[in-house]
């Protein structure tokens, strides 16, 4: 029985890179197995209100998992709630060296464990999902700026945008929702971090109680975020 399950295993091996590579998507390297100097390294704690609803670790890498040495790679492992024992997703987010995404995989361990392969080329953005129950591909038109998102995921928002303002489209690849907002970068102001009051660089996408806030450092690391849409608040940890 061993032997029969480690076979059929191996053909879906197989299959999904055969399928990945008619339709043009990289497989994307495990997080833990990237290479490449650290950037940056973060413990996002996440709040609706005061409650602790989540957490999310990241870590920003020189080159891309698929061995390109320019560009950038986001590993990231998101708990929600804060209290759960495995990731409920692990992700990879590939970036050029303008910052634009260009391939990511998304793991979710829930009831249907789907993972995602997403590929951004210059003229489409292909999404590959795999479940225990098949493989499916759906194909959106590209678009200049992209910003690839998932509603549990802080870390595609670490990456300061190359190019501060101006409308950019984001992506949400499991609900192939696609949406323009505008980028506005507001410069340094005061906002409160873990009950202290510091300056920091501010920029938000998008208009009204539905906008998302973003704040950076000096170094152009992510510090907070605050996302009006969902009502959550994440903020860096600094103990580590």
């Amino acid at each position: 029985m061993r032997s029969g399950n480690a076979t059929h295993a191996r053909r879906r091996h197989i299959s999904s890179r055969l399928l990945a590579a008619v339709i043009g998507i990289p497989l994307v390297t495990d997080p833990v197995s990237i290479q490449g100097r650290i950037l940056d390294r973060a413990v996002f704690i996440i709040r609706r209100g005061s409650e602790v609803v989540g957490r999310e670790e990241f870590v920003i890498r020189e080159g891309r998992a698929s061995g390109q040495r320019d560009g950038f790679t986001i590993s990231a492992r998101a708990y929600h709630p804060d209290d759960r024992s495995t990731p409920i997703m692990v992700s990879t987010i590939q970036c050029g060296p303008d910052s634009q995404p260009t391939a990511a995989r998304l793991d979710l361990d829930t009831e249907d464990r789907a993972s995602v392969f997403v590929s951004i080329g210059s003229r489409r953005i292909t999404v590959r999902e795999v479940t225990p129950n098949g493989e499916s591909a759906r194909q959106f038109p590209a678009v200049d700026r992209t910003l690839l998102l998932d509603e549990f995921l802080i870390s595609p928002y670490a990456l300061l945008p190359s190019r501060s303002e101006g409308s950019l489209t984001t992506f949400t690849p499991r609900s192939g929702t696609k949406e323009v907002v505008d980028l506005v970068d507001f410069g340094r102001e005061v906002t409160t971090v873990r009950n202290a009051s510091i300056s920091l660089r501010h920029l938000t996408l998008g208009t009204g109680s539905g906008a998302t806030h973003l704040w950076y450092d000096e170094l152009g690391r992510l510090v907070k975020v605050s996302m009006g849409s969902l009502r959550l608040t994440a903020t860096r940890s600094f103990e580590r």
